[in-house]
């Protein structure tokens, strides 16, 4: 079986070091609606919002990046600080190393308190004897809100001995999901970069879709570098973008009183005002926060990080996304991301 240490750290050099990212979220077909006259005062923007019962001060949340061997440690404890710092919400990566090896459970340390903490665990494991008691335990282990299953068959199929049997994983879900609501979980189903379709979600017994488009990080150009697997190359464009997977899944918020999350793609304060306009409640991302972490001042990718760079990085970073933020949303005379919600059109694409 694959060493699940080694396995973390070939992710995180592959991401920071070669192009991982293939093809595109969407974000160029939409425009939003410009008021040359916008009848808000820019200072009266208000970012804050509610999201699985708990309050944030920007609408964004860090998406699951590693875990499981001692420099994901470091890069969960900067990244939750952070978060916490910002009031934005923070997910670990996935915990099945820890559930395995509970000695790895410090490499999931969570820094200070995120407004929102969440747990996250492959989907399929549930088919591989991962239970409901083990995906209790391992979210108590760092003091969760909410847990995220993840979709990733894509991944699977060029991971070296992945996990293939996704059969009947839709109704595992939903008990499993049965269970940990019950108990007062938020429970959140998310790709993590091949977007999702209304037909596989419509029917889940949960609380959050994370919609996780194709368009950024590319775990077919990944999977397929760790294994040398040249049949990768032919699904670099696989997937459904972020701005279609969000426009599938919208009918299923009003409906199934869901949260959605859009991530895929999302690089910019500009990108997530398109993600809110097309009904989004919060905007995800990994890669960006993941590259200031080992960024220096200057913007060069380091082989080792600097714990006191990494943070001024990604406050730099998030400060830019933020004001980003509030120029779109001021722009198009909204105080606020509700207020955004369908100021939009469709760009005609030559």
């Amino acid at each position: 079986m694959e060493n699940n240490n080694s396995r973390k750290k070939e992710h995180i050099m592959l991401a920071l070091h070669d192009k991982i990212e293939h093809g595109s979220a969407g974000f160029e077909k939409i425009l939003l609606k410009h008021k040359s006259l916008p009848e808000i005062d820019f200072d009266e923007i208000n970012l804050e919002t509610n999201f699985l019962g708990k309050k944030l001060k920007f609408p964004v949340i860090i998406e699951a990046i590693t875990g499981g061997f001692e420099g994901g440690g470091k890069i969960n404890e900067i990244l939750s600080e952070i978060a916490s710092e910002f009031g934005i919400g923070f997910m670990v990566g996935s915990q099945r190393p820890m559930i395995e090896n509970l000695t790895l459970a410090k490499t999931y340390k969570i820094s200070k308190c995120p407004p929102i903490v969440i747990g996250n665990i492959g989907a399929v494991q549930l088919n591989y004897g991962i239970t409901e008691k083990e995906c209790l335990r391992a979210i108590e282990r760092i003091n969760a809100d909410a847990i995220a299953f993840h979709l990733n068959p894509l991944q699977e199929c060029f991971q070296p001995n992945g996990n293939r049997n996704f059969k009947n994983l839709k109704k595992k879900i939903n008990e499993i999901s049965a269970g940990l609501r019950s108990s007062g979980m938020k429970v959140i189903v998310k790709e993590v970069g091949t977007g999702l379709n209304y037909e596989d979600v419509k029917d889940l017994n949960i609380d959050c879709i994370d919609v996780a488009g194709s368009g950024g990080t590319n775990w077919a150009i990944i999977e397929g570098k760790r294994g040398t697997n040249p049949s990768a190359e032919l699904f670099y464009d696989w997937g459904i973008s972020t701005v279609e997977s969000l426009m599938n899944i919208t009918p299923l918020k009003d409906k199934r009183n869901l949260e959605i999350i859009a991530s895929g793609g999302i690089r910019n304060g500009l990108d997530a005002a398109k993600c809110f306009a097309l009904n989004a409640d919060i905007v995800g991302m990994a890669l960006p926060f993941l590259r200031e972490i080992y960024a220096n001042k200057d913007g060069k990718i380091l082989e080792n990080m600097d714990k006191e760079i990494a943070k001024q990085n990604l406050r730099k970073f998030l400060s830019k996304f933020i004001e980003e933020l509030n120029i779109a949303l001021f722009l198009t005379g909204s105080r606020n991301i509700k207020e955004i919600k369908g100021k939009y059109n469709m760009k005609e694409m030559m």
